[in-house]
């Protein structure tokens, strides 16, 4: 029957029967009956593997600044873009927008107005309320600093708080408006507009000044390589104009009407730069000699994709500009990384990923060199020039129900870090 053997293969399985019955079998392997622990018994080995946990939400931020306030915020947008109505009408551009700042290509993607202010429509609403809150809680945890205290405790002072935002745009402008009217409600707001018949006879028991206050509360400075200039000056006139009211709004409705900000209360400049090519004189120009909150809100990640030696060299500049007691915040999405390259002797370079957090160490918190047998050394070690004062990888800011917005708005996730020069 070929190679088939049927005379090998009916072999019982262990071997012939003895004449006595007994079984010749070998001691039963492990893995027989349940229980069984009998001659060639081996124990299994207990699994040291932890059981996976689920991962876990990332803490929340509280909301600080009232949801009318943030109402409002999307307001002085839908009003300052009127496109903002026909949302249908703006996915194509924002679709371009979208696959060119994925490909990195920034002239493609704002190479046209219009561009500028469909990204501002859609994505910058969100970012704002978001920043808003933070900074909202931020300034909150950070009271006692020379520059929170700058903006709240010396609101009448003869010198304006100062805010430079490093990449900044529409949402850091409109973050910076909605804290200062939520910290100085009454120095910030903008007064309701009364009819000129009525203006000598209300002036004085109205409080309302007619001119532009003389100091402003808060001189935000903003720079980018891309020309925000168009957008940011017409959500300047948004947040110092009054909304227009139907003609069937009540008369208490139109007795109260008031611009989001009063005329004095935030300044603001524009300078397009590409601040990777800043040198120190450059940034201390744009700083000051007094201390200033100096921001990088979902900037650095792509500074450092772009060069981490030149990320790394910009961030020093930055602090041999800063004046003591200076703030630098950092908002980046959660889990955001930077590309190294290191060498490792035979195979030349290789590139390594390190959290955004490690760069920013680097760079502003290095750790003292070790020195060996160096124990007696009287030399002191560098002291840093920055000290961590929040460190926080996540945080989620969830939407709360009830506001409205012609276009789409998200729930935001960030990491944050501040530090405070010293």
């Amino acid at each position: 029957m070929g190679q088939y053997d049927r005379k090998e293969k009916s072999q019982p399985k262990h071997g012939k029967p003895s004449s006595s019955g007994a079984s010749k079998a070998p001691p039963r392997p492990n893995g027989g009956m349940p229980g069984w622990k009998g001659p060639g018994y081996i124990p299994k080995k207990k699994s040291t593997s932890k059981p996976i946990a689920p991962a876990s939400e990332p803490p929340k931020l509280e909301p600080t600044l009232p949801i009318e306030l943030e109402q409002r915020i999307l307001e002085v947008f839908r009003a300052t873009f009127p496109a903002s109505n026909d949302f249908e009408a703006l996915k194509p551009t924002l679709q371009k927008v979208n696959d060119a700042l994925l490909r990195r290509d920034l002239d493609a993607a704002f190479g046209e107005e219009e561009n500028f202010e469909a990204y501002a429509i859609r994505w910058s609403p969100s970012r704002a309320l978001g920043y808003a809150q933070l900074l909202a809680w931020i300034f909150a945890e950070r009271a006692n600093d020379a520059v929170t205290q700058q903006l709240v405790g010396n609101a009448r002072s003869q010198e304006a708080m100062r805010v430079i935002c490093l990449g900044g745009g529409a949402a850091e402008m409109m973050a910076l408006s909605g804290l200062v009217r939520h910290l100085l409600p009454s120095e910030a707001s903008g007064k309701p507009i009364v009819p000129a018949t009525e203006v000598t006879d209300n002036l004085e028991a109205m409080n309302i000044s007619p001119t532009k206050s003389a100091t402003p509360l808060l001189h935000l400075s903003l720079l980018d390589v891309a020309d925000w200039a168009s957008v940011l000056a017409k959500l300047d006139r948004g947040l110092k104009t009054a909304p227009v009211l139907s003609k069937y709004a009540s008369a208490t409705a139109r007795a109260t009407n008031a611009a989001f900000l009063s005329p004095g209360a935030v300044e603001h400049t524009f300078t397009r730069a590409d601040f990777l090519s800043c040198s120190t004189e450059d940034l201390r120009a744009a700083i000051g000699a007094a201390p200033a909150l100096l921001t990088l809100m979902s900037t650095l990640n792509e500074l450092s994709m772009t060069s981490m030696p030149r990320t790394t060299a910009f961030l020093r500049r930055v602090t041999e500009a800063a004046p003591k007691g200076s703030l630098l915040l950092v908002v980046d999405t959660p889990g955001a990384y930077s590309e190294i390259a290191t060498a490792n002797g035979e195979r030349g370079e290789e590139t390594r990923k390190y959290p955004m957090n490690v760069l920013l160490d680097f760079a502003l918190v290095p750790k003292p060199a070790k020195r060996i047998g160096r124990e007696d050394s009287d030399d002191e070690e560098p002291r840093c020039a920055w000290e961590k004062v929040i460190d926080k990888p996540s945080l989620s800011y969830r939407l709360r129900e009830g506001l409205k917005y012609p276009g789409s708005l998200e729930n935001l996730r960030f990491q944050v870090h501040l530090f405070r020069r010293l």
